[in-house]
This record gives C-alpha cells, sequence and structure tokens, in this order.
C-alpha cells in the first residue's frame, strides 16, 4: 500500500541509539559520472563507423515498400533468378524504421540513430554494473574492453535491434533474479518486438528457454514462485514471437535455415591465435578465470554464458551478443574481489584541487575523441560514407547515364545496391540470402562467381541480360573470354557484360555504334551514393 505520508514530510533522522545511515562522500558520485560520461564517449568513437553497409540500399528500399504497399511481401520481386519464390521478411519492422528515419534525416539521421540506439545500450549495461557494484575502476576495465568488442557489429542494419532487446531481456532477467519478480512481465512485449524486428530472436529465445528450463527444474518442486512466473512468462514469449505477418511461417524458415552452413564472413569462426577480436577474447579470459573466484555464482548463468561465448567464437556475429551477456556477470564477480582496487576511496581523499585535474584530464580525452569523430563526419558532410573503391558507383552512373537496364547477374555483396539503383530490373543474387531465395540458386551464384564451370548456368538457363562483375571474384576474368558476352564497360574495380543478340538488344546496339557515353567526372561519396 502506498505511504499516506509525503515524501518530504518524512522523518529521515535516526532514531534514539540508532546509528546514522551511511553516506557517501559526493566526490564518489561525481567520480562515477565522469567514469560513465567517459564510456559513452568511448561509444561514440567505436560505434561511429560510417561505411555503408552492403545491405543498406535494400532495407531502406524494401521499408519504403512496405510502407506505400502497406503489407510486408510474400514473395521476392526484385529477382530474375527466383522471382516468386517465397520471402520470410524477418526484419520488416526495422526496414520501416530505417525508411522513416532516412525519409526524415537523410543518411545522418541513420548515423545518429546507430549512435543512440548504441549509447543507449551502454547506459542500461552501465546501470546494471553501478546497480551491483560500485567499482570504477573495474567499470572502466570492463567497458573499454566490451565497447571495442562491440563496435565491429554496429553498423547500421537491423541486427542492431537484437542488440538493444538482448540488452532489454538481460536487464529484466536481473531484475527477476535480484527479487523484482514483476518486471519479468516485460518479457512477452520485448519478443513482441524482436520477432519483428531481426531475427536474433531465435537466439533470445533459447536463451530465456534454457534459463527457463535450468530455473524449473531447480526449483519447481521448492514450491517457490520464481520457476512459476519464469515458466509462465516463456509461455507467453513464446506466443508472442509467433505475431508476425509470416506467423509459423517464419519459425518453419528459422528452423530449416538456421542449421545450414552459410560462406560469408560474419558466419566464420573467430581466429584464435591472432589478435583479431582481441577485447573479446579478452573478456572470454576474464570468465574462464572468474570460475576460480570464491565468489557466488548463479548456474544458469554459468551455463548460458559458456554457450554464447562458444557461439561468439564459432561465429563472429556472435561476440556483441555473447560481450552484452557477459558484462554483469562481469560486473558482479570482479567488482567485489577487486574491490581494494578500486579508485573511489583514494580519488574522495583528494584535494578538491586534484580532483579537478582528474576530471580535467577525463574531459581532455572526450573533447579529444568527440573532435576526432566531428571531424570524421564533417569530411563526408555528416553523411554513409558510399567508397567507389567498395562499390560499383562509376559502373552504375554509366548504366543510368546510357539509360541501360535489365535482368543482371551481380556480386553478392552488390545486390541490394544495384536493386536501390535500378528498381524495375533485376538481379540475381542480393544480400537477403536464403530469406528470399533458394538454395539451388545461392549455389549456383556462387559457383558463378568463384568460376567453376557449372555457375556458367546462370548464363544460359536464365534470362540474363547483363553481368557485372567485381574483381574479388574469378568471374571478373573469365567474362572476358565467354562466348556470346561483349564487355561494354569497365573501370578499376567492376566490368560490365552484354549477352550477344541478334537482333542486337538496344544496349549491343549502342555498343557496336559507338553511342555509349562514359562520364568522367567524380560520383559523390555519400550515401546513397
Amino acid at each position: 500500500m502506498p505511504n499516506p505520508i509525503p515524501i518530504q514530510q518524512r522523518n529521515t533522522a535516526p532514531l534514539p541509539g540508532e546509528a546514522p545511515a551511511p553516506t557517501r562522500p559526493a566526490g564518489e558520485d561525481h567520480l562515477i559520472t565522469w567514469a560513465r560520461a567517459f564510456i559513452y564517449v568511448w561509444a561514440i568513437a567505436w560505434f561511429s563507423l560510417v561505411s555503408a553497409d552492403p545491405d543498406l540500399w535494400g532495407h531502406v528500399h524494401f521499408g519504403k515498400a512496405i510502407v506505400e504497399q502497406g503489407a510486408v511481401h510474400d514473395t521476392n520481386p526484385y529477382s530474375y533468378t527466383a522471382e516468386g519464390y517465397r520471402w520470410i521478411n524477418h526484419e520488416w519492422l526495422m526496414e520501416v524504421i530505417f525508411y522513416g528515419i532516412y525519409a526524415v534525416a537523410d543518411s545522418t539521421g541513420l548515423i545518429l540513430a546507430k549512435l543512440f540506439l548504441g549509447i543507449y545500450i551502454i547506459h542500461l549495461l552501465s546501470g546494471q554494473h553501478f546497480a551491483r557494484s560500485r567499482n570504477v575502476t573495474v567499470y572502466l576495465g570492463l567497458f573499454v574492453l566490451a565497447v571495442p568488442a562491440m563496435s565491429a557489429g554496429f553498423m547500421t542494419r537491423p541486427h542492431l535491434a537484437t542488440f538493444l532487446f538482448l540488452t532489454w531481456m538481460v536487464v529484466v532477467l536481473q531484475k527477476f533474479f535480484d527479487g523484482n519478480h514483476h518486471a519479468i512481465r516485460w518479457m512477452p512485449l520485448i519478443f513482441l518486438g524482436w520477432v519483428n524486428s531481426h531475427g536474433g530472436v531465435v537466439a533470445g529465445l533459447g536463451i530465456f528457454g534454457l534459463i527457463t528450463f535450468i530455473e524449473v527444474v531447480r526449483g519447481w518442486k521448492s514450491g517457490t514462485r520464481a520457476p512459476r512466473l519464469l515458466a509462465g512468462a516463456f509461455a507467453l514469449s513464446c506466443v508472442a514471437a509467433l505475431i508476425h505477418p509470416h506467423s509459423y511461417k517464419l519459425w518453419m524458415f528459422f528452423y530449416e535455415s538456421l542449421g545450414r552452413e552459410r560462406v560469408i564472413t560474419e558466419w566464420m569462426p573467430v581466429p584464435l591465435w591472432t589478435a583479431d577480436y582481441i577485447h573479446y577474447k579478452i573478456l572470454a579470459t576474464l570468465f574462464v578465470l572468474s570460475w576460480f573466484l570464491p565468489t557466488k555464482k548463479r548456474f544458469w548463468e554459468l551455463a548460458v554464458l559458456t554457450v554464447a561465448l562458444v557461439y561468439g567464437f564459432k561465429h563472429q556475429r556472435h561476440t556483441v551478443l555473447a560481450v552484452i551477456l557477459l558484462l554483469p556477470y562481469l560486473s558482479m564477480q570482479y567488482g567485489h574481489v577487486l574491490a581494494r582496487l578500486d579508485v573511489r576511496p583514494h580519488y574522495v581523499r583528494l584535494s578538491n584541487h586534484f580532483q579537478w585535474t582528474t576530471q580535467g584530464v577525463l574531459l581532455t580525452f572526450m573533447i579529444f575523441f568527440l573532435i576526432n569523430r566531428w571531424q570524421l563526419f564533417s569530411g563526408n558532410n555528416y553523411k554513409i560514407w558510399v567508397e567507389p573503391s567498395v562499390y560499383p558507383t562509376y559502373a552504375a552512373r554509366f548504366m543510368q547515364t546510357n539509360h541501360l537496364s535489365g535482368n543482371t547477374a551481380v556480386p553478392f555483396d552488390w545486390g541490394e545496391y544495384w536493386i536501390w539503383k535500378f528498381p524495375q530490373a533485376k538481379v540475381s543474387i542480393d544480400g537477403r540470402f536464403r530469406t528470399a531465395y533458394p538454395q539451388s540458386v545461392i549455389d549456383l551464384n556462387a559457383a558463378f562467381a568463384t568460376g567453376r564451370p557449372e555457375g556458367k548456368r546462370l548464363l544460359t538457363d536464365f534470362p540474363t541480360e547483363f553481368v557485372l562483375t567485381g574483381r574479388h571474384e574469378a568471374a571478373h576474368q573469365a567474362m572476358e573470354s565467354q562466348p556470346g558476352w561483349v564487355k561494354i564497360y569497365q573501370d578499376p574495380i567492376s566490368k560490365i557484360f552484354v549477352k550477344e543478340t541478334e537482333p542486337p538488344s538496344p544496349a549491343l546496339e549502342k555498343h557496336q555504334k559507338g553511342k555509349l557515353t562514359d562520364p568522367t567526372s567524380p560520383v559523390p561519396y555519400e550515401f546513397p551514393g
């Protein structure tokens, strides 16, 4: 029941004979505030990658189509090799959000939204640390490692939603196990938003399910409410995870797809004996060392974190998820064990002048990082960076200048860029991968890109009109001697070939008559390029 005495009228003085409540020196709170501010700026420095992700063009374009049509596509309308094939869009909500931000604030808005989300995640995890331990030294040590370990995943992509929802889930679970059982009521809403935003919901539901199973097995017979509340919240979360435009078909797709191998860099293992992912490796080592600390440990945390770290080493894209899960646990374990190393007691004993000096040093570092990021943004007019050495911006301008368009065989990473540039044409493959393409088409495009003989069926069995090759593909050289195809364009990173037909196609006819124009002026570096 609410207290009938207004807060401002309560007597907070100690009762006779009662020791006064301990108070914290003001300098201690100031130090924590400065430490958190430093980590937030540190996050800005690491999360502010401005290079365009290969799928960003598609996400914005698909979001626009959903808004204009008022529905999510059921089939793939952007490919001539998989036309009419089912399209399971598990990222539709984030694509709508991306389009909304882009329509209002251009790619500058997308950068700012990504930074805000990253800082918010760090803010939530920082709050978890200081709710359990006020150890500033451990906080700075862990988060200085964690932010770079997370930064590789902070491209403008829908999987940012998984980082956010996973963090919310971690906060809710920690509050629940710390005694706030009402917090678990948020879990079904988290999964409702998650399932419509990104396929990482599979990992989230798996983690929640594992925790629930462990706690139910350990505590069901004890008669306590916690296992039953967890089981109920998990059941409702499973129901919420079915509320999606594709409903149960989404989960059928997950079941069929996630176990298959993906020859994509982010799905490759973390290399063990190199300095790559060094921050993640250090955090993983701290987890292993924590097993030997004389501290209390929750069995479900050890189980979940072990699984998460294994998957993080197995797939590079899962390292960020493992770090988010690790931080609350490591904060609790090392915050108390390393209490003697905490700088707070030493800081509060300093004179005001020395405290100001410490704050000035932190402020200097923060200003340096912010100026560095500001210069990076201003160098590209505060827009996402589209590098002509990475994307076929000159090739696209050549096609647009000469009013050429048609079914185009493209490299995997350039598919969604080409969809943006030529929305009325169709591509052979793009980053939607198994969500919109059958495995046979994926394999055929991979064979073509790597120069295997069976890949030529992409040119003979499908109505391919143009071929765009990248210098990173074996097809880049193989097409030079491919019978029935003529090169009409090349630049340092790409070539375009057109199919020989009789009578000649408009593109071939223009080439034969020397009427194709090759603009030489620089292309813009700003998204969309």
